[in-house]
Order: structure tokens, then C-alpha cells, then sequence
């Protein structure tokens, strides 16, 4: 081999052995993201819990998913450590999913909903207070459509339930955001489904909804007026209650009475 030959081939050597140099490997172009540790095990149902993950190649997360449910409040910390707002959801255990690019990691990681707001809003307790009023005195529930009357008996009162309160919370904010006026959810779940979701593990279930209704005293009123409504009010089957008020959509606020009676 002549002397420019070989300068030739060792030319091309050079550039072969940079370019390998220069391209990645695939496993030098992504590794892909695994978490290890959360900061926390339980979040509110209602969102908003502040959780720390730490793990490896987290910098390319762009979305955690709390079962089905995706959020992309995300703060990388570095990479090895991000920070989430978890998004609400109904309770129960739910694993973490980690997306990176066109790509969902599973992790080992699990964070267990609970509700966190146990206690009404002044205007829940005053729907509240208004309804064992009534339940208190007994009542008598007119149909004038038909002209049927029934007397009902004065009656225990209901105890609040943080649970119910969510599932009632949770259709209220549901029918102001998207517009609606129903007992079945845009998605089609019915009231038992919502307050089952909720956790609410029940015998008997009911439900009044009303929107328009500016004040409790009102809107108790309106229900008190209503054959169905004032029927559930007064139901002796029931002994637990909670309450959702929301504003928005076309009628201007809205609210939801779910009752209950736990399963034995």
C-alpha cells in the first residue's frame, strides 16, 4: 500500500472512530424515568396535596398520572427530583404513572385518596339546620299535579357525612362547570354510582338537586315544595346527609342534597 493510501484509510479511520464518538448510543439518547420514593401516601380527593418524587431521568417527565387521572403541574427539581400537585380524584388507592415523551412508565408508587373537607361550609350547615327543622316538626308533602297529599311524620335528624358531602360537593361543581341541570352526569353516572365512588358505602341512597335558589332558606323552601323532593327530606330512611353548593352555568348556582343510610 502506497504511502497516500495509507494516509487515506488512516483519514477515514479518524472520521469513522469520531463519528462514533458523536452519535449516541440509544441508551445514551434516553434512559427512561423511574420514581422511588413519594414524600407522601395520602392526598385529598378534593387535589391540591404538594408531593415530592424522587427517583432517576426525571427531567423529561412531562405528566404523572394518578390512575387515569393526568396532571401536568409539574416542578423539576432536578434529575433525580420533581414536584406534583396531585389532582383530585374520588377516593381509594391509585398507582403513579410517569410520561415521558410518546411514553407512560409504571412505577411502584401509590397514593391512597381520602377526604380531607369533613366539616360543612356555613352555608351547607344552614341547608343542614334547615332540613332537621322540618324533619323535626314532620310535614306535609303535596303533589298538585295530582292532588295527592302525604303527612309525614316528624322524624330523627340527619347526621352530616363528609362522604355524601363530597359526592353532593362534586355534582354541584359538575352541573355549574359544564352547563347542566340533572341528576345523571354528563358522563352518565347516576347519583348512586357518584356517592358509591365517593366511598359512601350505603343501604339506602337519595338525592334532591334544585339551582336558581339564591339562599338556603330558599332553596330548603323550594325542595319542602316539591312532592319528590319533600318526600326525601322527610324519609325516615334516611339518617345522614351532605350538601354541595357551586355557582356557574345558566341558572347561576347550584345544589345538591345526597342522602344516606350506611350499610350494616
Amino acid at each position: 500500500m502506497s504511502r497516500l493510501s495509507r494516509l487515506v484509510v488512516s483519514w477515514l479511520a479518524a472520521i469513522a472512530l469520531l463519528g462514533l464518538w458523536l452519535i449516541p448510543t440509544p441508551s445514551q439518547a434516553f434512559s427512561k424515568p423511574t420514581a422511588k420514593y413519594a414524600t407522601v401516601k395520602t392526598a385529598a380527593a378534593e387535589g391540591g396535596t404538594k408531593i415530592t418524587i424522587t427517583g432517576k431521568n426525571l427531567k423529561k417527565v412531562s405528566a404523572i398520572y394518578f390512575g387515569s387521572t393526568k396532571t401536568t403541574k409539574i416542578t423539576h427539581v432536578s434529575a433525580t427530583k420533581l414536584k406534583v400537585t396531585a389532582p383530585k380524584h374520588v377516593p381509594g388507592t391509585v398507582k403513579l404513572k410517569l410520561r415521558a415523551g410518546k411514553s407512560t412508565y409504571t412505577t411502584k408508587l401509590k397514593v391512597t385518596y381520602v377526604v380531607t373537607k369533613t366539616s360543612p361550609t356555613a352555608t351547607e350547615a344552614e341547608v343542614l339546620r334547615l332540613t332537621n327543622a322540618a324533619r323535626s316538626s314532620g310535614y306535609t308533602c303535596v303533589d298538585e299535579t295530582s292532588d295527592t297529599t302525604t303527612k309525614m311524620p316528624a322524624v330523627a335528624g340527619l347526621n352530616w357525612n363528609a362522604k355524601l358531602a363530597y359526592a353532593a360537593r362534586g355534582h354541584s361543581s359538575d352541573m355549574a362547570a359544564k352547563n347542566y341541570f340533572s341528576h345523571t352526569s354528563k358522563d352518565g353516572t347516576t347519583f348512586s354510582a357518584r356517592i358509591t365512588r365517593a366511598g359512601y358505602k350505603w343501604s339506602t341512597v337519595g338525592e334532591n338537586i334544585a339551582a336558581g335558589y339564591s339562599t338556603p332558606a330558599r332553596v330548603v323552601e323550594g325542595w319542602l315544595a316539591s312532592y319528590g323532593h319533600c318526600k326525601n327530606l322527610m324519609s325516615a330512611n334516611f339518617t345522614e346527609l351532605g350538601v354541595g353548593v357551586a355557582t356557574g352555568g345558566d341558572y347561576g348556582i347550584y345544589w345538591t342534597q345526597d342522602f344516606g343510610k350506611p350499610r350494616s
